[in-house]
């Protein structure tokens, strides 16, 4: 199974503002993290699940 996986931060559980999403805001790097923990939860579900690893 090959899963293809596309994130954008407005979508990640804890980004409330729209602000949030903008480079220099307050909670800019705090919603980066909350964005990267969520895609690397799914990735690693993905591979548990015996998914390939592929590259774009």
């Amino acid at each position: 199974m090959r899963v293809l996986v596309s994130v954008d931060m407005e979508g990640v559980a804890g980004v409330a503002d729209p602000s949030d999403v903008r480079p220099g805001a307050a909670h800019y790097e705090s919603c980066r993290q909350l964005m990267a923990a969520e895609c690397n939860a799914l990735m690693e579900g993905g591979v548990s699940a015996l998914a390939r690893p592929t590259s774009w």
